[in-house]
């Protein structure tokens, strides 16, 4: 925990107050008198501490025993007040008894503690339910409240769906389209997250915290060498294929004529989340994808990924090594509000490249639009020694 900075210790005719400026005085926050004890826990806060320090602290200045439970309780009525205040900031969003999980689920072998009130979760996550694992990745809470203090910082991206800002300690979003959820504070490893929202808990909340929570979900596996490209995927030859475009390019009507002419099962309407094991790619359930409700919740082993362009003849292009690297880092999902992020994508796309068949698929909507990928990805298996 720490003070928040715009909070400061001053007298007033001897009396101590924690006085306010900045962005807590354009709040209107007020200032607060404290008493002798509280002047002694202000000025031991403005040092790195806990809870158990605070408290073997406060038995040395008053001389207290040490099973003096008192000391304890006034203690946590102090910082709870504090914290309640947005005087003091508690510098990680840990899970705490006051808010129960509600679900555990696990999405490629991500596990994720989602607390908050029944029924506030998406259906779709019902299929990555777990039991409570022995090790929990990230945690995400929802506080149907108002945040306790406003967070400044340097402003990293802004348009009409998300705006983040970056603090010393946090990421805050906010989702100017979804006015419902008031803002979003994490953790820069990602592990730590709460959602404040005010609003009923109804089919438009759940859905629409389910995508904000997707958000969250991408930035942790970025940084866990895992990447989620925008396509529809298909299963052919047990390998996973990926087909990807701009909107509008037909990446689910090229899907859907595969699954016509050659009964390939679809695996993911519109997001398909990769990682690299043991230097093969492949390709993990996840429960986002877009409007399609086609998702699975297996692993499978990546074949490939046609870049989709619409064209009146069918023909396949073979790119060059920088074309590919171009095209798919485009395509990825995960967060770039940084340089060292952009980085992050482009590394996993150069180290992705070598394993898998990239190409760009000039294709009308047909029949042999299907055939002549086939051919190619039948060609690419045979050269690479696939069964």
């Amino acid at each position: 925990m720490k003070r928040n900075d715009s909070y400061v210790l001053r007298k007033l005719d001897g009396i101590p107050y924690l006085m306010t400026f900045g962005q807590s005085r354009a709040d209107l926050c007020r200032g607060v008198k404290l008493n002798e004890t509280g002047e002694f826990l202000w000025n031991l806060l403005g040092r790195e501490t806990d809870r158990e320090n605070l408290i073997s602290e406060l038995e040395k200045h008053y001389k207290t025993p040490e099973d003096n439970f008192s000391v304890a309780d006034d203690l946590d009525n102090f910082l709870k007040e504090l914290i309640r205040r947005g005087i003091l900031e508690e510098d990680t969003y840990s899970h705490t008894d006051d808010s129960p999980p509600f679900m555990y689920i696990s999405i490629a072998g991500i596990n994720l503690r989602l607390c908050g009130p029944s029924g506030a979760f998406y259906h779709s996550f019902e299929s990555f339910r777990i039991e409570k694992p022995d090790k929990i990745h990230q945690t995400i809470t929802l506080i149907n409240d108002m945040p306790p203090n406003k967070i400044n910082g340097t402003l990293l991206i802004r348009n009409n769906e998300l705006t983040v800002v970056e603090s010393a300690d946090r990421y805050v979003l906010f989702f100017p389209s979804v006015p419902e959820i008031i803002e979003a504070h994490m953790s820069k490893d990602g592990k730590e997250s709460r959602f404040y929202y005010i609003a009923e808990i109804n089919d438009t909340f759940r859905e629409n915290m389910f995508h904000a929570i997707r958000l969250i979900y991408l930035y942790f596996i970025m940084r866990n060498d895992m990447s989620v490209i925008h396509s529809a995927s298909l299963l052919y030859r047990d390998r996973l294929w990926l087909f990807s475009g701009i909107s509008g390019t037909g990446k689910s009507t090229h899907t859907k004529l595969w699954h016509k002419l050659l009964d390939t099962p679809l695996i993911n309407g519109d997001l398909n989340l990769i990682s690299l094991k043991n230097n093969q790619a492949v390709v993990h359930g996840i429960p986002w994808c877009g409007t399609s409700e086609i998702f699975d919740t297996k692993t499978h082993e990546l074949g490939g990924i046609i870049l989709l362009k619409q064209s009146p003849d069918n023909y396949v292009e073979e790119l060059t090594p920088d074309k590919k690297s171009l095209l798919i880092s485009q395509r990825l999902i995960t967060p770039v509000w940084t340089e060292d992020m952009l980085d992050m994508n482009l590394d996993f796309t150069d180290r992705l490249l070598p394993h898998i068949l990239v190409c760009r698929l000039h294709c009308s909507i047909s029949d042999e639009a299907v055939y002549t990928i086939k051919n190619r990805i039948d060609g690419y298996l045979s050269e690479t020694g696939a069964e």
